[in-house]
């Protein structure tokens, strides 16, 4: 059976990644994704249309490989999505180490930007390049305890944002998942008192089995921005925007302010790009 589109996802190891990929192969995608850790794909391996790869996205070496592999078995992508995440460390800036720090803002966003990168000449050709990247919590609040994590997701709602800007055959969005039951909330546990307040609502909601945010609702909203391409360079929450059922209003809404669902100073006072132009002239 031949599959004509195909999804790449980068960190399908993840628990979000692994589901995604079980979804989108049974709606007949042929999936790609990247692993670190193979005992977290084992539901995956051996599937037909399931291609995994290897990459520890701290080598820049298994990262240029991904290129090599998607040339060897000819494979190009329609629509690439990014569940890498990573929490720790987590505490007060001045009091966790600032290698780790360092590390976990890569994490979160150079290093996943540098595997796009790597992956965007085998994107398929004559198509729009569709691609999401999951940003979790932190864009509209401060996430106390969590800047490394934060500060990485929010460069990547910018990246959509200046990505979409430079490349009209590319259509990139940033989704808020809300809360999803998954294995990155130990990082949280393990943190301890570090976490603050969120180390007592994340036991809770571990202890209590919650599931959170239902896999296939992250799988529709990436469905409709995709579908629409008022969504392009934008950022979008899975449990509180109105895209349910066609959006049409939030549509609207999206066509009439382009800075609605972008990063901006709220009231921001500033000169129009051609104010800017004459007077520097």
């Amino acid at each position: 059976m031949f599959r004509a589109k195909t999804v790449f996802i980068a960190a399908i190891s993840s628990d979000i990644g692994r589901q995604l990929a079980e979804i989108y192969s049974d709606k007949g995608y042929q999936v790609v994704g990247t692993f670190r850790n193979l005992e977290h794909v084992k539901p995956l391996v051996g599937k037909d249309y399931i291609h995994l790869i290897e990459c520890d996205l701290n080598s820049a070496a298994d990262i240029a490989a991904v290129g090599g592999y998607l040339e060897k078995h000819q494979l190009e992508w329609d629509i690439f999505i990014s569940a890498v995440g990573l929490l720790s460390p987590i505490g007060k800036f001045s009091e966790i180490s600032i290698g780790d720090w360092v590390h976990s803002v890569s994490v979160n966003s150079l290093q996943q930007l540098e595997l796009f990168h790597q992956i965007c000449p085998y994107k398929k050709q004559g198509e729009i390049g569709r691609a999401a990247f999951l940003v979790g919590g932190a864009i509209n609040r401060a996430f106390a305890n969590y800047s490394a994590y934060s500060l990485g997701k929010v460069m990547l709602v910018k990246f959509c944002e200046l990505f979409s800007d430079e490349n009209p055959d590319f259509h990139c969005v940033a989704i808020g998942t809300g809360w999803v039951a998954s294995k990155i909330h130990q990082q949280t546990i393990e943190a301890g008192e570090n976490a603050g307040e969120n180390f007592g609502v994340t036991k809770e909601f571990m202890q209590t089995e919650q599931q959170g945010t239902p896999i296939i609702d992250i799988f529709e909203i990436i469905d409709w921005c995709f579908e629409n391409p008022e969504t392009a360079g934008r950022n979008f929450s899975v449990v509180h925007d109105d895209w349910r059922n066609g959006g049409l209003d939030l549509l609207n809404s999206l066509r009439l302010d382009q800075d609605m669902f972008r990063l901006r100073r709220h009231g921001n006072q500033h000169k129009s790009l051609s104010e800017g132009n004459e007077k520097e002239n």
